[in-house]
Parts: structure tokens; C-alpha cells; sequence
């Protein structure tokens, strides 16, 4: 077998992993069930019998971080700003009840008010308001003024978790009938389809460029994605221009980012997160509000370990006369 860089290949005993380098007497690897920020480094030919290509797909090897030589050590390390799929896990365990309580023998988690719960408390509202063909109802009847009263309610559940500067102002973006009218027509197409259509996306992102008082273009995707989320957090994904792309470089992920709405991006994102939820199923995730748990989780700094402070030294006492 020829070895080649980003090749997957599956070891006897160590798994599935990624060939991060090819020298002459050494192949470097980084497994999927690794903890570390290093590659292994297999000596060649001894272990050309071990290895076979890889079937298939690793979601984690597929968005795995950079990697540079140390030529002090001659390994190849996770370069510096990305992070591990085990630093990754660790860090949503540490904020998320459902990874928790996915943990075998793990004590059933508190229920606590975090940043997955608000969300769901948002979806929730939603289907109060507007789910059930109850938002469609209204836009048939011509009813916009509820149709605006109903979002701006909802908006309010997830206010707290945005950003000053990304908080959406439905009240205002929608003020004029004939815009409000045209968003949420455009809305209720792209999350009566089972999936994400580039079609009905790209009017979503037309009607909310055109509303009178529209969103700075650095607010305008969360603006776009922010209701469908909260509709249909099976399928759809919130963009924060500066938290997913943050998290997208710790992660190792190509979003193809454009500040101005594209259907690219987008697809870019959910292939990234469907994989990303793939993986984290078995810790209990459901949705992409668990995904959203688990890139906040990387993008916020790790905890600082507390510093030991110095011993106190007991003053020498002297005992001459």
C-alpha cells in the first residue's frame, strides 16, 4: 500500500486514523482515539503490515486541526490555536447535562438553566406561537402585525445569548407589511422543506438584505439563520459570524466563510455539524443545539488552573550574641 498524506488507514490495534506525513523511514498518524497532540510515528517498512486503507469516513479525522514538525522531537504536533478531539469532548462534558448523563455510570445530571436549555425553551415558544401551520395560517389571512408580535416574542427567549452587537430587532427590521410579508413567506418555505434547499435559502437571505431597516452585514447571518434554528433545530443551524468561525478554526473546519449570506457557506456548515452531531450522539446529543453547546464550548478559553502560591519561608532567626 502507498502511503500518501491525509490518507485514512486503519491499524490492527490502534483504529482509524489520519497520515499526517510520509518520510522515508517513517509514516506519522494521528488516530481518531487519540488524546494527545501528537502523532504517532510508525516505523517503516515494520509497519506497512499493520495498515490497511481506511472505508469510509471519520467525521473527526475529517476536520482534523493542522499539524507542524517540532524539530526538536522530529513529531508532528497539533499546531498551536486548534485543538483535540479529546481537549473538544472534554470541554462539552464540562458544560453539557446531556454528555453527562451519557457518561456510563454517570449520577443523572441537575437540571440547570445553560445555554442548551434557553434554546430549547426558544423552540418551544415557537411551536406556542407559530408551529402547527399556525405562522402560515396568519400569513394566509394577512395577518403580519401577529405574525411580527409572535417572532418578537420568540426573539425575546434568546436575546440573553447573543451577542449585543448580533442581537436581532425583528421589531424594526419588520416594520414595513410588505417586507415582514415577504420574510416570513420565504421563512415558512425553507422549513416546510424536510432539508435545507438552496432555492428557498437564498430567498430567505434576498427578503432579509431587502428589509427596510436591514441587519449590518456582519449581523445579517445570524439574522437569516436565527428563526430557522428555532424552528427546526433538527435540520438548521445558527451562524454567529464570530463564534462559528472562531470555533471552525480551534476545529479544524473549512466553512468557506463569507461575511454576505451564501449557500455555500451554509452547506459548508451543516456538513461540518452533521458530522460533528454524528459524533457526539453517544454522549446524548439530539440536535444542533447541542452542537451550538459543543462549539461554544471551544471557543471559550479552558479554566484557568488555579496558581499555588509560594510557600512562605519562616524567617532565619539569628543566634548570635
Amino acid at each position: 500500500m502507498d502511503l500518501e498524506k491525509g490518507m485514512l488507514v486503519q491499524h490492527v490495534s490502534l483504529g482509524v486514523g489520519k497520515v499526517v506525513a510520509v518520510e522515508r523511514d517513517a509514516v506519522h498518524v494521528y488516530f481518531a482515539s487519540g488524546d494527545g497532540r501528537v502523532a504517532a510515528k510508525l516505523k517503516l517498512p515494520t509497519a506497512l503490515p499493520f495498515l490497511t486503507a481506511a472505508a469510509g469516513a471519520n467525521a473527526w479525522l475529517a476536520a482534523l486541526p493542522a499539524f507542524r514538525l517540532a524539530p526538536e522531537t522530529g513529531r508532528y504536533e497539533v499546531a498551536d490555536g486548534r485543538i483535540t478531539q479529546a481537549e473538544a469532548l472534554e470541554r462539552y462534558r464540562a458544560v453539557s447535562p446531556e454528555a453527562a448523563a451519557g457518561e456510563a455510570g454517570a449520577e443523572p445530571p441537575k437540571v440547570r438553566r445553560d445555554r442548551a436549555w434557553k434554546w430549547r425553551r426558544a423552540h418551544e415558544a415557537w411551536e406556542q406561537e407559530l408551529g402547527g401551520g399556525e405562522g402560515e395560517r396568519l400569513l394566509a389571512a394577512g395577518d403580519v402585525g401577529a405574525l411580527v408580535a409572535r417572532a418578537v416574542k420568540v426573539e425575546h427567549h434568546v436575546r440573553p445569548l447573543l451577542p449585543p452587537a448580533e442581537r436581532p430587532a425583528f421589531a424594526a427590521a419588520l416594520s414595513d407589511p410588505e417586507s415582514a410579508r415577504e420574510l416570513f413567506a420565504a421563512l415558512f418555505a425553507l422549513l416546510a422543506a424536510p432539508k435545507p434547499e438552496q432555492e428557498a435559502f437564498e430567498r430567505l437571505a434576498a427578503a432579509v438584505a431587502a428589509l427596510p431597516a436591514p441587519p449590518a452585514l456582519e449581523s445579517r447571518w445570524q439574522v437569516l439563520t436565527l428563526l430557522p434554528f428555532v424552528a427546526r433545530p433538527d435540520v438548521h443551524m445558527l451562524v454567529e459570524p464570530r463564534t462559528t468561525c472562531a470555533a471552525a478554526l480551534r476545529l479544524g473546519i473549512d466553512l468557506a466563510y463569507t461575511p454576505e449570506p451564501s449557500w455555500a457557506t451554509y452547506t459548508a456548515l451543516l456538513a461540518a455539524t452533521g458530522r460533528l452531531l454524528a459524533q457526539l450522539e453517544p454522549l446524548g446529543a439530539r440536535d444542533h443545539v447541542d452542537v451550538d453547546t459543543f462549539l461554544h464550548a471551544n471557543v471559550k478559553a479552558p479554566p484557568r488552573t488555579p496558581r499555588t502560591p509560594p510557600a512562605r519561608r519562616t524567617p532565619r532567626v539569628s543566634t548570635a550574641a
